[in-house]
Formats: C-alpha cells, structure tokens, sequence
C-alpha cells in the first residue's frame, strides 16, 4: 500500500529518476565499487524522498479530503511553499510536523488515513509537477486565522498569502 501511494506520487518527477538511473549505469560501468556506494545512498535518498510525498498525501488527504480537486491543491501547495521558504523548515516532515501548523499531524487526524484517495493523489501530482498558488502560506477552517494576509475562501478552508 506505502509502495503504491509512493510511485503514483513519483511520477510527477519521473524525469529526474530516469537521468539518475542513466548517470547509476554509466558509473557502474566505470567503477564498481563507487557505484554501490553511491546506488545504496541513492536507494536511501529515494526512500526518504518516497516518505516525504506519501506524507504531504496523507496530510493533504487527512487536511482536505472532503474538499475538491482545488482545495486539495491548494492544501499541498501551502506544504511545499514552506518547505521552499526560508522561515520554515526546508522538508515536508519538517513542515508537517511543525508545533501548531497542521491541526491533523498533532490531533491524530494523519493516522486514521490508511491510504490517500485518487483526488489526492491527482491534486499532489499536479502541484509537484507545477505549483498554481506560489503566494499561499496559510489556512483555516471556520474564518481567517490570526496569521498572513486573507486571500480568498475555497470549500471550507480560509487561505492567506503570507
């Protein structure tokens, strides 16, 4: 199921695999020994990066699940626009896991999703591959929060450019 949710989630970047996967054959060819090294570190990288997009599934599916496609985007564009920001933690888990940010992370909201559905994953892929809202930092449910400039409602949540 974790293996599954993963490579759906990888095909957004399937590019960079394949150049990776050329540049493994083209060392093993030349050295052996450096190349397992290299492909062990890279299998390591390639699980921690296959954790990090099952993770911002299952937040935006545990956030957003009952929103549609946009607000599901939406949700996971708020993710990755920190994680590229410099006031917050430059890693999805980072960002998640961040005290008092993801309401769904602190109240066990993340662990009652056994797997992200097809919407989510579809409105993950679509923000990986291009991000449609760079300006997005926040949201709430129920009303504006405290924090960042309102932008606009969609569905139930409240966002705000930062």
């Amino acid at each position: 199921m974790k293996k599954r949710t993963c490579y759906r989630l990888m095909i957004a970047s399937l590019i960079g695999v394949i150049a990776a996967t050329t540049m493994l054959f083209i060392q093993i060819h030349k050295f052996t020994k450096v190349v397992y090294a290299k492909s062990t570190e890279s299998s390591l990288e390639e699980e921690l990066y296959c954790d990090s997009l099952e993770m911002l599934a299952i937040c935006v599916q545990a956030e957003a699940g009952d929103q549609l496609l946009t607000g599901r985007r939406m949700v996971a564009d708020v993710i990755l626009n920190r994680v590229d920001d410099p006031d917050w933690p430059d890693t999805i888990e980072g960002v998640i896991t961040e005290r008092n940010q993801f309401t769904s992370y602190w109240d066990g909201g993340m662990d009652k999703v056994q797997e992200p559905d097809e919407l989510t994953i579809k409105a993950v892929q679509m923000e990986l591959k291009q991000r449609s809202w760079p300006g997005l930092y926040y949201f709430t449910a129920g009303g504006y929060g405290k924090y960042g400039t309102p932008w606009k409602k969609v569905g139930d949540h409240y966002f705000c450019t930062k």
